[in-house]
């Protein structure tokens, strides 16, 4: 019995064993299986996160080919607006079907009559070449032909070479020999000899042979046109004149060593003392630059004034860098309103009334984001098209007023009425498609960009002056990008501070309806014989002046 109890003991303690082995073989298992379980939750972590990567790669690859490929245009279908397809549709729904006969309307629409601001070929001056017979007898019986009628048969537009010439400028000198027999007799050295000239207009670069003419010419292809130095130089070889593109640069920089440096100083002044400027800032390539090399990227700042102001001009300032200082440093003392990008660095100037936003680039960041679904997807349905329909409806009201002429106090008055409600619907979207939106892709980017300007975004509401986009230095950044890329660079720092200054002339002409050429061609003129000192006499001749000749205009 002994042994029996024993026996039973010990496999007890046997069973007893082996149940806690498998037990713990099951809990090293159950870790092993936990384990299994993160590593499978942290691989498929991992495979979202590369799954968004690559459609967020798709996305630029969709959003490059469009920009490099495609249609440049921003235009969209405003929602719940019928177009060509849905009207016909909707028309036929509602008409009833007919078996045999087939109806036909005839269907009549207005539209604007474009306005040809070109003079027409009639309008020019006319040369009459008349082919007439030599020979006035009738070959027949030979009597006298007499004339019955004229054909013109067709009209040539004829272009003229250029045409120069040297002028050169000779002073007569004159002298009383009574006077000079005296002079020289009793040898006063210390008086000066009688000798008697006239006055001879100043050179506008003292020791060169430029002229307001030529100097003109340079500047408005070049600035205005977008022709290069070195594409001039040819030019003018090939019209017999040797004119190198050194010398023409020498020449632009002196201008601006002399007149120009102070006349954009005289634009800064009266850009203070505005109530309201738009802000924008583009790339440029120095070569020789202080401590940078010459592939790094500085920049021109580009300050126009708002529709609003009685003088409409625009500054080009050149700077080394883009940072927030160079802004603080140039707008010191302005207290208006101010309308930039969603650009930081402009949050730092001090002193200004209200910082407003920019629909248009919040507009843009939406196309952009329906744009790099790709060709195959269907946009229309995207959260990104209906917030950019939604904003399309705002530009909608504003063109409108623009069209009806509406002063300012009108202008805000319908939008408090109108767009103030279109606003609160934008944003109230953004946020309910914002909880459901993937980080990293464009629309993430749209909808974060949407609600951090929102405050910038909704001061066109405060004053009817408030434009809806910063367009307008937009327009004035694009002819310095046009000519930046045929000329691609500027040497030196004192050439691009001459070219942002220069532009600043020739965009400012342009924007108060003046013929580049000839408005240069006045002023370079009228800085010989002012003093460019006194602000009265350069105010008088800035491109905003009421006192400038009438030729000078468009």
């Amino acid at each position: 019995m002994a042994d029996l109890e024993k026996a039973k003991h010990l496999s007890k303690n046997a069973l007893y064993t082996l149940v806690c082995d498998q037990q713990e073989i099951i809990t090293k298992q159950d870790i092993q299986i936990n384990e299994l379980g993160n590593e499978i939750t942290a691989l498929k972590t991992q495979m979202n996160a590369v799954y968004e990567q690559l459609n967020w790669f798709k996305e630029l690859q969709n959003l490059y080919n469009r920009q490099q490929y495609g249609s440049k245009s921003e235009v969209t279908v405003i929602p719940d607006q019928l177009t060509l397809s849905d009207l016909d549709s909707t028309i036929e729904a509602i008409q009833p079907k007919k078996d045999k006969e087939v109806e036909t309307e005839t269907v009549t629409y207005q539209r604007k009559v474009k306005k040809n601001t070109g003079k027409d070929i009639r309008d020019l001056p006319t040369t009459t070449v008349v082919h007439d017979l030599e020979d006035k007898t009738c070959p027949v019986c030979g009597g006298e032909l007499r004339k019955v009628s004229e054909n013109i048969t067709h009209r040539e537009l004829i272009h003229h070479k250029e045409r120069f010439e040297v002028v050169v400028h000779v002073q007569p000198v004159y002298t009383c020999d009574k006077c000079y027999a005296t002079w020289k007799k009793e040898a006063r050295a210390y008086e000066p000899a009688p000798f008697f000239k006239a006055e001879v207009p100043e050179a506008i670069i003292p020791k060169s042979f430029a002229s307001p003419s030529i100097l003109s010419e340079i500047i408005n292809n070049k600035f205005n046109k977008a022709l290069p130095l070195y594409r001039q130089e040819m030019a003018y070889e090939q019209l017999g004149i040797k004119l190198s593109r050194q010398t023409m640069a020498k020449w632009l920089i002196k201008l601006y060593d002399m007149y120009f440096m102070k006349i954009q100083e005289h634009m800064h002044r009266k850009l203070l003392g505005c109530e309201y400027i738009e802000v924008d800032e583009t790339t440029i390539q120095v070569l020789h630059v202080p401590d940078k090399s010459p592939t790094s990227k500085t920049y021109m700042w580009v300050y126009v004034t708002g529709r609003s102001e009685d003088e409409q001009f625009v500054i080009y300032k050149y700077e080394p860098g883009r940072n927030y200082e160079y802004a603080i440093d140039y707008l010191e003392g302005f207290k208006g309103i101010l309308e930039t990008d969603g650009y930081g660095a402009y949050d730092n100037v001090e002193g200004v009334s209200i910082y407003a936003g920019c629909w248009a680039h919040t507009r843009r960041k939406f196309h952009e984001a329906y744009e790099a679904l790709g060709s195959g997807a269907d946009k229309t349905s995207t959260a990104s098209f209906k917030l950019e329909g939604i904003i399309n409806k705002l530009f909608k009201i504003e063109d409108e007023m623009n069209k009806a002429g509406y002063d300012y106090d009108k202008i805000l008055e319908i939008r408090k009425e109108k767009s103030s409600k279109i606003v609160d619907e934008f944003f109230e979207e953004v946020q309910k498609v914002n909880d459901q939106a993937v980080k990293g892709t464009h629309l993430y980017k749209a909808l974060q960009y949407s609600m951090n300007q929102e405050t910038k975004l909704r001061k066109f509401l405060e004053d009817g002056r408030i434009e809806l986009s910063t367009n307008r230095v937009e327009n004035k950044v694009r002819p310095f990008t046009i000519g930046r890329k045929n000329y691609l660079f500027f040497n030196t720092v004192n050439g691009a501070e001459a070219g942002g200054a220069i532009y600043s002339i020739v965009e400012s002409a342009k924007m108060n309806k003046l013929l580049t050429y000839d408005y240069m061609e006045y002023l370079l003129e009228q800085l010989t014989v002012i003093n460019i000192d006194d602000e009265a006499q350069l105010e008088a001749i800035m491109p905003w002046s009421k006192f400038l000749p009438k030729e000078l205009y468009i």
